[in-house]
């Protein structure tokens, strides 16, 4: 191919886009932009906590539907009692560790309880806190 005055044969902007990727990331990486970003996605935020209640809503009821089909046990294994999730409960910017919450505690407030019976038909409430069936204590 006969390259006509003015014209740039597409390696060659292949390889300026290249160039210009790998200069970005040097940048900031040298300057630490890096650090800035990935703090701010540790970060919980109010939008962020209502996706947080949306989320152990639904955790609440497939722990619903265990305890339904698999018995009360169901409840203490279920991911709303296990699983947690980090919110700034004190505005500090910083996620600490005693603010890596579960679904039911004051901050996410997301209360749950599931309906069980017992071997001879009595029927009983299931809740988080129950000391037979709730959830574990989390460290």
């Amino acid at each position: 191919m006969i390259m006509r005055k003015g014209q740039i044969s597409m390696n060659t902007i292949v390889y300026v886009a290249i160039a210009l990727l790998v200069l970005v990331l040097i940048v900031s990486v040298t300057t630490g932009s890096f650090g800035n970003i990935a703090s701010k996605l540790t970060k919980v935020t109010p939008d962020d906590l209502e996706i947080v209640k949306t989320r152990c809503t639904t955790m609440c009821d497939n722990a619903k539907i265990s305890v339904t089909s698999s018995g009360a046990n169901a409840f203490a294994n279920s991911q709303y009692c296990s699983r947690t999730f980090p919110i700034d409960t004190n505005g500090d910017g910083n996620i600490a560790e005693s603010e890596v919450l579960p679904c039911y505690s004051t901050a996410i407030n997301v209360q749950c309880q599931a309906v069980s019976t017992t071997a001879d038909g009595t029927s009983f409430i299931l809740n988080p806190t129950d000391e037979d069936y709730g959830c574990p204590a989390l460290d």
